[in-house]
């Protein structure tokens, strides 16, 4: 018990350290009016740019006048990555403030705000503090991911529990005890599941705990494969306490309450959904047959310390040592797709939050590993040769005990990793990519590339004024590629014209994955250029 109250101090704590504020997947690349931006005339509306699909039913987008009144109109709508609210007409000089709550594709909550003006009045940043705190959803970020660790510790304890009893224990007189200790688990894990909904709601429309009361709140919470993976979750802890006695029932249960966790968050949100989703429901599989084992392979040998006849339980960590490599290889496996599939290079690990506590997670789970490593291949066979073997088995209890602290720890790290943005996102590795750089008198120029991949792109450009409204050029544009680290370029091209103040390239210049230097030039007028430069990370 002192070893679980010391653990579980360490998970609250790498929780808590964790929890916020949220870093969620998607991020506003671009907005009109700017932040910042002063404006001659009053804008007929606002629009955001996301970097990814994003809705705005839940919590949407609110537009304040500085003596607090609403100048919005009607709800926001969402098109994709782009988020649009109509304004009152006329607006009179002075200086306003847009706020935000959206819901990316991955299911993370996001809020924001910025700040423009109209007229000779200027745009104070300090504006925003008075309509928006990023830190009202502390206590609320850091309770779903509390309720987030104990949906999944208590999910692959009955999950794993429940395999171990089904396939591996020899029906020893502790099974009625491990059976309530799956049952704990279900429980747990169906107390974390739940309480995701109404935290969901609370982050993604600010409104407080009661917001899923609201109209439409709790269909729209189940969206984008929420509803789906709480079902199926559910479903599976039913059919394990439902089932125990039962492999096949048993086997059904772990299949639908571990791989629920699969079917969203960022694994709905990738490049290559298919990849993430097999690889994510290989992991979790895995991970539950190897934490729930452990925990009830530590119980059943405490309780049999002083049986005189070790051979049954000699039999039964063979058994496990099996299950447990089996599951280390496939967890392993899988956990490297996975990591492909959110990092993409090894730059992206050691440059953003989401790397370093994927290192962090990984260096758990390896030293876990090396333990079960020694135990199969020195432990165990020297338990088999001589079940009596009283140094062997004290050494087994105790590394099981550490194994399954340590794989604790593990979880409560994924319970983190899960609400931080991607390190392909937050690095600008592959995605589709979009950045607003200065351009000389002209104002700024916003580039996005499309998918960012390597091969073939659409590079689009979009104009603005200096104070952030379309700017129309009515000269030429050229666009050149280069790639230094390989020697390629410069690329020159010629986009077309496709819109007044948009330009586009559709082609296959960024031929290879890299960090590629993408230079505008636009001509001013006859003797005058502008340039701008962007470096854009290009995923393989």
């Amino acid at each position: 018990m002192r070893r679980l109250a010391a653990a579980a101090t360490l998970v609250a704590a790498l929780v808590l350290f964790g929890a916020g504020p949220a870093a969620a997947h998607a991020a506003l690349t671009s907005s009109d009016p700017g932040d910042g931006a002063q404006l001659d005339t009053a804008p007929e509306n606002v629009t955001l740019e996301f970097t990814e699909t994003v809705s705005a039913d839940l919590g949407g987008v609110r537009v304040y006048a500085s003596d607090g009144g609403r100048v919005d109109i009607g709800d926001a709508r969402s098109d994709g990555a782009v988020v649009e609210i109509d304004l009152e007409p006329d607006l009179p000089d002075g200086a306003y403030v847009v706020t935000y709550r959206i819901v990316s594709a991955d299911g993370h909550p996001v809020q924001g705000g910025l700040v423009f003006s109209v007229g000779d009045v200027e745009a104070d940043p300090g504006l925003l503090g008075r309509f928006f705190d990023d830190g009202d959803d502390r206590v609320w970020e850091i309770a779903a991911a509390v309720f987030r660790f104990l949906a999944y510790a208590g999910t692959l304890l009955a999950a794993g529990g429940a395999l171990f009893l089904a396939f591996v224990h020899d029906g020893g007189p502790e099974r009625d005890r491990l059976r309530r200790l799956v049952r704990l688990g279900t429980v747990v894990g169906a107390v974390g599941i739940l309480a995701a909904l109404p935290l969901q709601a609370t982050l993604a429309t600010g409104q407080g705990l009661g917001a899923i009361t609201g109209s439409g709140v709790f269909g729209e919470v189940l969206s984008d494969g929420v509803g789906v993976a709480t079902l199926i979750g559910l479903v599976g802890l039913v059919v394990l306490v439902l089932g125990d006695r039962h492999r096949v029932p048993v086997a059904i249960g772990v299949a639908l309450a571990a791989g629920s966790f699969a079917l969203s968050g960022h694994t709905r949100s990738t490049d290559n959904e298919l990849l993430a989703v097999g690889a994510a429901i290989v992991h979790t599989l895995a991970a539950a047959a190897w934490f729930g084992g452990l925990v009830l392979l530590a119980f059943t040998l405490a309780g049999r310390r002083d049986e005189p006849d070790h051979s049954s339980s000699a039999g039964m960590v063979a058994r496990f040592s099996l299950v447990a490599t089996v599951s280390v290889i496939a967890a392993g496996v899988a956990g490297v797709a996975l990591s492909w599939s959110e990092a993409r290079a090894l730059s992206a690990l050691t440059s953003t939050t989401y790397g370093w506590t994927l290192l962090a997670k990984v260096a758990v789970v390896l030293v876990v590993g090396l333990i079960g490593a020694h135990n199969r291949f020195r432990v165990v066979p020297a338990i088999v040769r001589s079940p009596s073997a009283p140094r062997a088995w004290s050494l087994l209890r105790r590394s099981v005990r550490l194994e399954a602290l340590a794989l604790v720890v593990a979880i409560a790290l994924t319970a983190v990793l899960v609400n931080v943005t991607p390190a392909r996102t937050e690095a600008g590795i592959g995605g589709i990519f979009s950045e607003t750089v200065p351009l000389g008198d002209i104002g700024s120029v916003n580039v996005v590339v499309d998918p960012n991949q390597a091969g073939r792109n659409a590079v689009h450009l979009y104009f603005y004024d200096e104070d952030g409204r379309a700017a129309n050029l009515t000269e030429g544009v050229t666009v050149s590629f280069s790639l230094p680290s390989s020697d390629i370029g410069p690329i020159v091209r010629e986009p077309f014209r496709a819109g007044p103040t948009h330009f586009q390239i559709d082609g296959d210049e960024l031929v290879t994955g890299g960090r590629w230097v993408i230079e505008v030039t636009a001509t001013v007028s006859r003797f005058e250029e502008a340039t701008a430069e962007v470096e854009v990370l290009v995923g393989d």
